[in-house]
């Protein structure tokens, strides 16, 4: 059975790769490569419909929602009351960035105490509330529902599947790197961090687009 978060079907992998894999473990397979592009990107890749965020502001012109690919913002309220349309505009999809039309977002967090009190830290206090729809329709939602049509992008397709060859074959030769312990040669495959690479470095390269910053500035 697919699951909504897989990138791709098992039809979709090369021969090489499905031929390589057990088949009761393929499916794992796909949706382990899934769920860990997902976490490399910074949010969930499947669509999801109406999304409510409470979003934490510094009181600038922008809000960055926690997820990136947002197909639109469908409904803003301050303290329990909505926003007019035009009050905000969805400026960056890719990055979740929403822009304050007119007067800037209310900042969100702990003031200085006093009578003239300034903004201190920027919190998640539940006065900002945001609802929106996000994501790419993937294979596996299609598979599950034939009403959908997939729309996610061709270049995460191909970076699901280098990632499900990488888990079949151990394929990181993009990053191998060989040291000498004694009079044994060993090799093995690393990140820029020095770790062993979840995504290989080709798969990085082609999502790098839709990375989302981890933290965003208003």
């Amino acid at each position: 059975m697919p699951a909504v978060e897989d990138l791709l079907t098992a039809a979709q992998l090369p021969a090489t790769v499905r031929d390589a894999a057990d088949p009761e473990r393929l499916p794992l397979l796909i949706t382990a490569a899934s769920l860990t592009l997902a976490a490399h990107v910074g949010y969930p890749l499947h669509r999801r419909m109406g999304v409510v965020e409470s979003v934490a502001s510094a009181g600038g012109r922008y809000l960055w929602l926690r997820s990136g690919g947002v197909r639109q913002v469908t409904r803003v309220e301050v303290c329990g009351v909505e926003l007019p349309a035009a009050a905000y505009a969805l400026e960056s999809a890719v990055m979740g960035r929403v822009l304050a039309r007119g007067e800037a977002w209310p900042f969100t967090g702990r003031y200085s105490p006093g009578v003239s009190s300034t903004p201190l830290h920027v919190e998640d206090t539940g006065e900002l509330v945001v609802t929106y729809d996000a994501g790419w329709v993937t294979p596996g939602q299609a598979a599950l529902d034939t009403a959908l049509q997939v729309d996610l992008p061709a270049d995460l397709q191909l970076a699901a599947q280098m990632v499900v060859g990488a888990l079949v074959h151990g394929d990181g030769a993009e990053e191998a790197v060989s040291e000498s312990i004694g009079g044994t040669s060993l090799t093995r495959a690393t990140d820029e961090d020095g770790q062993l690479p979840a995504v290989p470095a080709r798969a990085r390269r082609l999502v790098a687009r839709y990375r989302r910053p981890r933290q965003g500035a208003a």
